[in-house]
């Protein structure tokens, strides 16, 4: 059985997205490279912008409190889980490094406030 060469295997897992990946404003060079490891390795491309966005919408919805899981596409950005989306985030905030996951924190707390 042929074998690719160890330079194209290493070539292959570093390609970067034709598109652009959005990400969440105000973190660190450090903290942007956190994520999307995380993204690539554990998750999909975008997660951390999307459950972000996904939770501020469910929160601004004034029927918030009614979510019923049982009905809903689960889809992040049309019916989202609470607790999913708040699971999606505690990874992500335990993946960056100490001062970016402390401003997450801080800005999921203000988005909480909400609740």
């Amino acid at each position: 059985m042929a074998r690719k060469p160890p330079a194209q295997v290493r070539a292959a897992a570093h390609r970067r997205l034709d598109q652009p990946v959005p990400s969440i404003p105000g973190l660190s060079p450090r903290g942007r490279a956190a994520v999307a490891h995380l993204e690539r390795s554990r998750l999909w491309p975008g997660t951390a912008r999307e459950a972000l966005d996904a939770w501020t919408q469910f929160l601004r919805d004034p029927y918030h409190r009614l979510f019923n899981p049982a009905y809903g596409c689960g889809v992040l950005a049309c019916c989202p889980d609470p607790v999913e989306l708040r699971r999606i985030l505690h990874i992500i905030t335990h993946a960056l490094p100490r001062h970016d996951a402390r401003a997450l924190r801080r800005r999921i707390a203000e988005l909480d406030d909400q609740w």
